[in-house]
This record gives C-alpha cells, structure tokens and sequence, in this order.
C-alpha cells in the first residue's frame, strides 16, 4: 500500500511539474501582441507592424451621398488631431453609420485596426499624404485627453510661390482683403450654402480666393482692408486662372488692424 500510495504522489507530482512547464511557456509567448503608439505624422504605407493612435476628432464634416455600379452609399470624413499633425479619416456605408454615432467634435480616442491609404489630391482637405479608413475591425475607444490639444501652428506658404505648387495642394496663407464682391447664397440637395468671393494681397502678390458657409459668414460687414490668417485652404484652377478656395476644416482668423 505504502509503494502505490508514492508512485500516486509522484504521478501527481510530475502532471504539476508538466502543469508548470506548460504555463511558463504560454506566458513566454504571447497571444496577442499590443499595438504601437505612433504619432499620426508617421502614418504612412511602410508600416509593417500593428499601430494605434491617440487624437481628438477636430473636424466633422456633411455626410455625403455617392453612386458607384454597386448602387448608392454614403460616406463620412473627420479630421484627427493629436500633437504632431491632423489626417482624414474615412467611413463608407456601415461604418459611416457606426462611426457617426461614436465620433463626437473635441473629443479623444484610441483607434486600432485602421487602414492606410494614399490620399487623393481632389479630395485632400488636410496636407497629410495619407487618410485613414475604417473596416470591420476597426476599434474606437473613448478616452480621457492624452495631451493638451494646442492651438492652431500655421505653416505660411508666400502668395508669390503658389504658382509653383501642385494644384490641390493645403497651405496656410496670410492676407490682406483687397476687394469682397459679397456674399451669395442658394440650395444644393435640399442644403443652403454661402458664398463669399474676396481679392487678397501679400507684398504686392494677388490672388482670388472663394470663401465657403461658416467662413463666408464670419465677418458680417465688409472685409476690405482685413487682414486674416487662414489655417487649410486649397489651391484650385478655373479657366485658366489659380485661386484659393475654403474647406470645411478652414480655420480663419482676423487679425488686428
């Protein structure tokens, strides 16, 4: 009896010893590997390893409506902010749905499982190289604010080298308003919308530019002799001429005269 009772005891002892073997090794390897923090001036189609970024949504902008030969759907943009830089994110269909209830204006987020595209020149609002576009798998976790979110740093293009800039590209301009042909407004898809086209000058360089809704609006009374910094204006081309032209994300501030 005393001989079965210590081969038991010694049985029990090597299925323990197996038991603790088996653990060091599962916690020696792990299952899930932890995203890396990067900054979103980073983000770009080399990464080869799993990322995330902390940022405030900074922009919210119309949701749109597209057709395409799979029929009709709906797509969402938003700015993303943290200290380094600002990049689009995109949503279509589902995903719009689901991030439009999530995302709220001024508020942060970790973000996981994100997609890396180039970003298109015609649709840029941002001089961000890449957007990002939320899958599936795409995670959104609310969280307390990371970071300090600072106030707007312009990086001023000179009016006399925007000829020599691609066409689409978002730069940051200061300005004095020359001439303001006023403000019109009139309906697309059931939306009202304003317009306000200006002449601008810096150090004897001219160029037209067209103000937008919120930015149209801002100044109510005339806006000649105004000198104003804008943060995220396109460069774009009608009839054969340049000239700048607002965004939603357009920030616009009157300086003191």
């Amino acid at each position: 009896t005393d001989n079965s009772l210590h081969n038991t005891v010694e049985e029990e002892d090597d299925h323990n010893d197996k038991e603790e073997d088996t653990n060091i090794s599962q916690t020696a390897i792990p299952t899930t590997v932890e995203p890396t923090l990067i900054n979103i001036n980073d983000i770009n189609t080399n990464i080869t390893f799993l990322w995330k970024i902390l940022a405030f949504v900074t922009c919210i902008y119309p949701k749109r409506i597209f057709t395409n030969g799979h029929g009709t759907g709906e797509i969402s943009n938003w700015d993303l902010t943290d200290q380094s830089g600002s990049i689009t994110l995109v949503a279509f269909n589902l995903n719009s749905h689901i991030m439009t209830d999530k995302l709220k204006k001024n508020q942060a987020y970790e973000f996981t499982n994100l997609t890396i595209k180039s970003a298109v020149d015609i649709y840029k609002t941002l001089p961000h190289p890449f957007q990002l576009t939320c899958t599936n798998g795409t995670r959104v976790r609310e969280i307390d604010s990371p970071f300090v979110l600072e106030q707007n740093t312009y990086n001023f293009t000179p009016l006399n080298q925007i000829n020599s800039l691609p066409l689409n590209s978002i730069i940051d301009v200061e300005v004095r308003v020359l001439r303001d042909f006023g403000i019109s407004t009139g309906t697309k898809n059931e939306t009202i919308w304003s317009r306000r086209d200006i002449h601008v000058d810096q150090d004897g360089s001219h160029i037209g530019m067209t103000l937008w809704n919120e930015q149209a609006r801002l100044v109510k009374k005339t806006m000649i002799n105004h000198r104003i910094k804008f943060k995220n204006v396109k460069i774009s081309w009608f009839d054969g001429t340049r000239f700048l032209v607002s965004l939603a994300n357009t920030q616009m501030k009157v300086l003191p005269n």
